[in-house]
């Protein structure tokens, strides 16, 4: 695609993004019934590793996909953190809007990650296509924290004596994997790197709608993921008030990219005042019930569970551009 160095020379004179990826395949072109599946595996590790070099250049470009393939949400997971544009090669009247609605606002822009995505360094030299082991991992900022994606692309790569991509099946399996806060490269951007500096961290596990309190000290998180499947883990500064309540603001959970939803974000003597775009299920993390909630300067009913969760349903306002004040 645009890895050639003419473009690297020429190209970027005049555009200042380029693809990383191969094209998409909706299936294997040369009859694998599988190659819906691991063909999305290929393109994903392509897109996460061309970013590693191209990254330094130019913004990459994750390509299109299709919202009603059998993988769409597998694709989608990946294009939530990019940190690039989203679009789709739908053909008219196969459109699965739900799956849409977790990517992109009504007024059709994205929560968008700060940086490009990068694999974690215990991916680096690995091949996370048929080694049966390792779990493709990748990292990205938001405004107020750190995003890392877990996929499973194991059961694809080059067969050497055909030539050719080619699905592995036999490596087409659960992993068993881990991920910890500490894998975020913090400082790989000015504006993000005091995120870094925390004692505590929430972690809110997007798929599984789970939280969690780690440290940079913390033992790190185990999981098994299923074959073409994912997990986005969100990584928050905890906040403390009064020195015993703990407060850390998710986002929006039925974004895929909840932290990317979180606009603004001001901590006072009183709580907190936070700036979200978006309509939907707001989340936070409360050691204990607020006495209160504002939504645009009214107060309104909340949620707090024994578990920690502060929940809270914002509406999209259009007048408001999507964007809503909480605090």
């Amino acid at each position: 695609m645009q890895q050639c160095n003419d473009f690297f020379f020429l190209g970027t004179k005049q555009v200042s993004m380029g693809r990383v990826g191969d094209d998409f395949w909706f299936q294997d072109p040369n009859g694998d019934p599988m190659g819906a599946f691991w063909l999305q595996c290929v393109h994903m590790i392509h897109c996460s590793y061309n970013s590693l070099w191209m990254g330094q250049m130019i913004r990459p470009d994750w390509d299109m996909f299709q919202s009603d393939h059998i993988c769409a949400k597998f694709h989608a997971g990946s294009r939530a953190i990019c940190g690039g544009p989203i679009y789709l090669s739908d053909d008219v009247g196969f459109h699965d809007f739900d799956l849409i609605k977790k990517l992109v606002f009504p007024d059709g822009t994205i929560p968008k990650c700060i940086h490009f995505p990068l694999p974690t360094t215990d991916c680096l030299f690995k091949y996370p296509l048929f080694d049966k082991t390792i779990v493709l991992k990748i990292w990205n900022f938001n405004k107020y924290g750190g995003v890392i994606g877990a996929f499973n692309c194991q059961g694809a790569g080059w067969d050497p004596k055909e030539h050719k991509l080619r699905g592995f099946p036999e490596c087409y399996n659960p992993i068993v994997g881990t991920v910890h806060v500490t894998e975020v490269e913090w400082d790989q951007k000015k504006e993000a790197s005091h995120l870094g500096k925390a004692e505590e961290y929430v972690v809110y596990f997007n798929q599984a709608e789970e939280l969690c309190l780690m440290t940079p000290n913390s033992e790190s998180i185990q999981f098994i993921i299923q074959p073409s499947t994912f997990e986005l883990y969100n990584f928050v500064q905890v906040k403390k008030f009064g020195g015993t309540i703990k407060f850390a603001p998710i986002g929006l959970t039925n974004m895929f990219n909840s932290g990317g939803t979180i606009l603004d974000l001001e901590y006072v003597e009183s709580g907190a005042k936070i700036k979200v775009k978006g309509g939907g299920n707001f989340l936070a993390y409360s050691s204990e019930s607020p006495k209160k909630f504002q939504l645009n300067g009214f107060e309104v009913a909340f949620e707090w569970m024994g578990d920690e969760k502060l929940t809270l349903n914002v509406p999209w306002i259009d007048e408001a551009g999507g964007v809503a004040n909480l605090g």
